[in-house]
């Protein structure tokens, strides 16, 4: 049973259970638990149970896929704040259907989904917070396939630079990455080797200049042109914060 006062405090101002009436919140704690994962440590496995979600409390991870040729392909990076594998809940799904690995030192709290959906069946509010959580991840997917619809390797990670910038001053902007190169190029659907090889080509190009943890675009009016983007690619509405040198 959860009793640290700091988590509790976190988890009851999540739109996930913010709703959740004191009775209800004791109900969750009772059979929730917290856990650290260390870098590349699983939290579980494709095709383990799936009788548990995940809330992150620090740190990152992974939500990755292996083909039955041994191919990572990472499908999404969950930060602070973060919730996944609630979905399965609903689908009739008992099994994981993709793997999460920290990227980073992690903590977790695992909450039981037997004990979630109960209190869903007496708490509309509730239950409206995990449809409008749903909407979000929907809207994050349907960027990312518009990302991924992309086909050449180059304008996808322009398109990502390009909806991803911070600190935008004039013509120049800044990108902070906060996961490895090699998992932003698998997210990409990018061979590590050209995603290295772009980011070089680009920085001799005057392009981009990368400091650790950062990548400055010099001139977004040129990054752009050299680009085939259909302007109203560039709408900003990837909710991604990247990443640092493998």
């Amino acid at each position: 049973m959860i009793t640290d006062s700091n988590i509790i405090d976190i988890v009851s101002t999540h739109h996930l259970f913010s709703a959740l009436t004191d009775a209800e919140f004791k109900q969750l704690f009772t059979s929730a638990k917290t856990f650290k994962v260390e870098p590349l440590e699983n939290v579980f496995h494709q095709g383990d149970e799936a009788n548990r979600f995940y809330l992150v409390l620090r740190g990152h991870l992974k939500l990755y896929r292996t083909s039955p040729s041994g191919q990572e392909k990472v499908v999404e990076v969950m930060r602070q704040g973060n919730t996944f594998a609630e979905a399965l809940m609903f689908n009739n799904k008992p099994f994981y259907p993709v793997a999460a690995q920290a990227v980073s030192e992690s903590e977790l709290i695992a909450i039981d989904n037997e004990t979630y959906l109960k209190i869903l069946k007496t708490n509309p509010e509730a239950g409206i917070a995990i449809m409008a959580n749903m909407s979000i991840r929907l809207h994050h997917d349907l960027n990312e396939i518009e990302m991924l619809s992309v086909e050449n390797a180059k304008n996808r990670l322009l398109l990502f630079l390009l909806q991803n910038l911070q600190d935008k001053n004039g013509n120049e902007g800044v990108i902070e990455l906060d996961i490895p190169k090699r998992t932003l190029a698998s997210l990409l659907s990018i061979q590590p080797e050209t995603f290295s090889r772009l980011l070089k080509k680009m920085t001799k190009e005057g392009l981009i200049e990368e400091r650790k943890g950062l990548i400055r675009i010099v001139d977004i009016d040129a990054l752009y042109a050299a680009s085939d983007i259909p302007v109203q690619s560039i709408t900003g509405n990837i909710p991604m914060q990247f990443v640092q040198s493998d």
